[in-house]
C-alpha cells in the first residue's frame, strides 16, 4: 500500500504526463521531459514506475477513475435503461468537455503507444464499456421498452459515437458538444425504442 507521501508523487508524475502528452504530443513525452515538467529527476519517475509503458498505463487509469466517478452516480439517478443510458453518453461527452487535457492525452496514448508485452488496458476498458451499454439494452428489451437488436453492434456503435465526437472536438473546439450529445442522445434512443405499434 503507497504512503500518503507516494501517492501525492504518484499523482504528480501523471498530472505532468497528461499535461506534456495534452500540449506536445506523444513523440514529445518522454520520462526526461515528463519529469521536467513535474520538476523532479527521472530517477524519481523511475522510481515510482518501472517505465513508459507503466507510467501512461497509470494516466489511462486515472482519467478513466476519475470519468467513472463522475458519470456513474448520475447514472444512479436515472430508473430506466433509456435514461441511463442518455446520461451515459451526455456525460462521457460532459466529462470530456471539462477536462480537455485528459482527453488529448489519451487520445495521443491510443493512436501512438503500443505496448510490447502485457495486457492491452485500452481494450480491457472498452470491452468493459460494451458489457456495460449491452446490459442495459438487454434490460430495456426485457421490459419491453427496446426492440429486439444485436446489443453488441449497437453498444459498439455509441461507443465509436461518443469517439468520433470528441475527436472532432479535439480539432475544432468550436463544436457544440452538448447540442453534438444531444443529437447522439435521439439517434440512438430513437434506434433502439420499440415503436408504438409494438413493431421492431
Amino acid at each position: 500500500m503507497k504512503s500518503f507521501i507516494e501517492e501525492a508523487r504518484h499523482k504528480q508524475i501523471v498530472a505532468a504526463a497528461i499535461s506534456v502528452l495534452a500540449r506536445e504530443g506523444y513523440a514529445s513525452a518522454s520520462l526526461s521531459r515528463i519529469a521536467k515538467e513535474a520538476g523532479i529527476s527521472k530517477s524519481i519517475i523511475t522510481y515510482h514506475f518501472s517505465g513508459k509503458d507503466e507510467m501512461f498505463e497509470a494516466v489511462y487509469r486515472s482519467v478513466e477513475s476519475s470519468a467513472s466517478s463522475y458519470i456513474a452516480p448520475l447514472m444512479e439517478t436515472e430508473e430506466g435503461p433509456s435514461g441511463m443510458i442518455a446520461t451515459y453518453i451526455r456525460n462521457q461527452i460532459g466529462y470530456m468537455k471539462e477536462h480537455r487535457d485528459e482527453l488529448l492525452a489519451i487520445g495521443q496514448l491510443a493512436m501512438s503507444h503500443g505496448r510490447q508485452e502485457g495486457p492491452d488496458y485500452m481494450a480491457t476498458s472498452a470491452q468493459e464499456e460494451a458489457r456495460l451499454l449491452a446490459d442495459l439494452m438487454a434490460e430495456g428489451q426485457r421490459r419491453g421498452i427496446f426492440r429486439d437488436f444485436d446489443r453488441r453492434v449497437m453498444a459498439a456503435a455509441i461507443s465509436k459515437a461518443i469517439e468520433s465526437a470528441l475527436t472532432e472536438w479535439a480539432y475544432r473546439p468550436e463544436t457544440d458538444l452538448d447540442a453534438y450529445g444531444d443529437e447522439l442522445i435521439a439517434l440512438f434512443l430513437r434506434g433502439m425504442e420499440r415503436r408504438e405499434d409494438g413493431s421492431s
